[in-house]
């Protein structure tokens, strides 16, 4: 696998992005996109089993504004800008496969509905986008953004205060080890979150503002829905109905899983990259 790591410009900003690359060309997208408070490097697990199970792809991950190394435009957050960065990063490609998780998943959404054919395929993990009422509210994900510790003495202060505490002590550890590398940056003599809490806080209020529940029968891609067995924002009856709106193909709920799948079993997700890379290989033009 090749890695290349590049800043892109998108809507005035400057946003990070990491491109792996394996396999010969042409090789399909598939586009990345994290949940707040993350940063493009936890997907590597996902890419390093999806490069096991397909002989080509160039993968595309970035960190959102206001996270990892893109650049953090002043608050208050439209989640549809999350949309347009995607657009701005695709450049006009089409047919991609996107694979997304919390936030990052209604990102790659509101990116389908303002352009419609820019993915062929979405495996959408536990997608924010609810019904209304709609505006930016505190709620308890505000409240332990802004408590959340921001610095440590060193990277590995930083693992041992994280993999013993929830949502962390599921994860795989090469998750966990990835986002150490990828979230953090010196400063001085310590270690600081590069996603500021509050302005990850900033994020939480925005969460219920944009409106894209409405429009989820727009959506035209073949949609994947995971949740976890043990999701907090997903239960039995409001999944389905986001399966039903979006049209899903396939419904994954991953017993022993919480919110966070793709850092618990990254195989299961490179797995259903994988057969949807399948999908758009033979949905493409000929």
């Amino acid at each position: 696998m090749r890695r290349t790591w590049r800043r892109r410009p998108a809507a005035g900003i400057t946003l990070a992005t990491e491109t792996t690359e394996w396999g010969e060309a042409p090789r399909p997208l598939v586009v990345a996109s994290h949940a707040t408070g993350f940063c493009k490097e936890v997907f590597h697990p996902v890419i390093e089993e999806l490069a096991a199970l397909v002989p080509a792809a160039e993968v595309l991950a970035f960190d959102h504004r206001a996270h990892g190394d893109s650049d953090a435009p002043e608050p208050p957050f439209d989640w549809w800008s999350l949309g347009r960065d995607v657009l701005a990063l695709i450049d006009g490609r089409t047919a991609a496969v996107g694979v997304g998780h919390s936030a990052g998943a209604a990102a790659l959404v509101m990116a389908e509905l303002l352009a419609p054919g820019t993915f062929s395929a979405l495996v959408l993990v536990e997608p924010i986008v609810f019904p209304g009422p709609y505006g930016h509210f505190d709620h308890p994900l505000v409240d332990a953004a802004l408590k959340r510790r921001r610095t440590f003495v060193d990277p590995a202060a930083a693992y041992d205060n994280f993999a013993g505490k929830p949502p962390f002590d599921t994860w795989d550890h090469r998750a966990l080890d990835a986002y150490i590398t990828g979230g953090l940056v010196p400063i001085g003599n310590e270690w600081r979150l590069k996603c500021e809490p509050a302005l990850e806080a900033e994020f939480y209020r925005a969460a219920t503002a944009h409106g894209a529940w409405e429009r989820l029968v727009e959506v035209g891609s073949e949609v994947v829905l995971v949740a976890g067995e043990y999701s907090d924002s997903h239960p039995g009856p409001f999944l389905e109905e986001t399966a039903r709106r979006l049209g899903a193909g396939h419904v994954d709920v991953v017993p022993g899983a919480t919110h966070f799948v793709p850092m618990e079993q990254p195989e299961r997700i490179a797995r259903h990259v994988a057969t949807a890379l399948g999908s758009a290989e033979r949905h493409a033009p000929r």
